[in-house]
């Protein structure tokens, strides 16, 4: 396995320094709660990014690096079906909230879950369609 670069150590290891720098300011100032929840943000988004990064072509889909025109597509197209899901959604709650008055409650937190599943699904379905073509 080739050895990361530069900018994704560098990168890696400033987040991973932004998780302690957010560690420490919490506890001083006597905040456990968002000190541990920060820190756990920024150690977690170093984790992903280092991850994500040996992961070929999956992660080439995600982050858009170093994609060929087909995986540019798929990226687009996913990003589109998300797009026009959440606006979906989002419509369906508005007019629930306008005829019954049903409060948004959780629409908001699970029109976001839906959206991130319609990328993520629509990434897989398109990435899939766009490897059989090439083949």
């Amino acid at each position: 396995m080739p050895r990361p670069r530069l900018k994704d150590r560098i990168f890696t290891a400033l987040t991973t320094l932004a998780a302690l720098v957010v560690l420490v300011v919490g506890l001083s100032r006597g905040n456990t709660r968002v000190a541990v929840l920060g820190c756990g943000f920024f150690l977690g988004y170093a984790v992903l990014h280092a991850v994500s990064r040996r992961l070929e072509p999956a992660a080439r889909l995600l982050t858009g690096s170093e994609a060929d025109r087909a995986e540019a597509m798929a990226q687009f197209r996913a990003t589109r079906l998300a797009g026009q899901g959440g606006l979906l959604i989002a419509l369906f709650g508005v007019l629930l909230d306008v005829t019954i008055g049903w409060a948004p409650g959780l629409w908001v937190a699970g029109t976001v879950l839906a959206v991130l599943a319609l990328f993520v699904g629509g990434l897989w379905w398109f990435s899939r369609a766009a490897r059989t073509r090439t083949r």
